[in-house]
């Protein structure tokens, strides 16, 4: 589902996006790098055999699977209906920040076949559009979605299914050096270890420490810096939307129209003509 130009603009996690044949069986095999499996759409029946346990599944779409690392899977048996499904490579070395390697440390260790999270299942479809759309929110966005992955994960490690909330908040000066640091550097590509360096932190203390503070996650901090000051530039300036878009770090014009149609609920070149005539009709003194 994935063409080959799309996935290479993809910086997250290694995922695929597949159609599954109708008939799968598999036998004697070892996993080799720990990974999710979610069935996207349709229902499959399947088999999975591993050490002393067996488990047979009826699946319907939202259905996750967590393989872990070394786990030798003695049979997997699938009978798949207009089966698509996304598959997650949880391995933050693939990332291209090294610092966020930091977040293996409490990966979860049991492999298991068949649970439910609807955020978690959000976030794969999420990363899957993503990718194939060509990963117009740039690597921040992959990889903000990529960790929040690794911490979900690490939740259900440490307390099944239990909400915990990292105390404390990020101070008013360091908010401040942060929005100056980005607003500096609109037109590059901003990743997630950058911000965390800056604020002095690991990446997935500095999510958590983030969200406390702002309400949100920092990739949609950082899009509405974009979209103010993109509709900054086109009320005051006559740079071409492109120009604009290229200024203030949208991968092309048709990605800022998209963002700030929805955020604004009006195109940007509409919005431009408006505010134009406006002025005419009520000109300043």
């Amino acid at each position: 589902m994935l063409h080959a130009e799309a996935a290479a603009q993809w910086q997250g996690f290694a995922l695929g996006w597949v159609e599954a044949s109708p008939h799968v069986e598999v036998g004697n095999a070892e996993v080799e790098s720990t990974m999710l499996a979610m069935l996207d759409s349709g229902c499959a029946q399947a088999e999975f055999t591993y050490g002393r346990k067996s488990f047979h599944c009826d699946l319907m779409p939202g259905a996750i699977g967590l393989f872990t690392k070394g786990t030798h899977m003695n049979r997997i048996r699938w009978e798949c209906q207009d089966v698509r499904r996304i598959i997650v490579e949880v391995d933050l070395a693939h990332l291209s920040d090294p610092g966020l390697q930091e977040c293996l440390r409490q990966q979860p260790q049991k492999t298991e076949v068949e649970f439910r999270d609807e955020g978690l299942a959000a976030v794969l479809r999420s990363m899957a559009a993503e990718a194939a759309n060509g990963s117009p929110n740039g690597p921040l966005y992959a990889q903000s979605l990529s960790l929040g992955v690794a911490v979900r994960l690490q939740q259900r490690a440490t307390a099944r299914g239990s909400v915990w909330a990292e105390r404390g908040k990020l101070s008013t000066g360091l908010v401040q050096r942060l929005e100056e640091w980005i607003a500096a550097h609109l037109e590059r590509d901003i990743s997630l270890a950058q911000l965390a360096q800056i604020a002095g932190f690991s990446p997935a203390h500095f999510v958590r420490l983030f969200r406390n503070t702002l309400g949100c996650a920092p990739y949609h901090y950082v899009l509405k810096i974009r979209l103010s000051r993109a509709r900054q530039l086109l009320l005051a300036s006559d740079q071409s939307i492109a120009e604009v878009a290229a200024e203030t770090g949208f991968s092309s014009q048709s990605h800022l129209t998209t963002a700030f149609t929805r955020a604004y609920n009006t195109p940007p070149g509409q919005m431009r003509r408006r505010e134009a005539d406006e002025g005419r009709t009520n000109p300043r003194p």
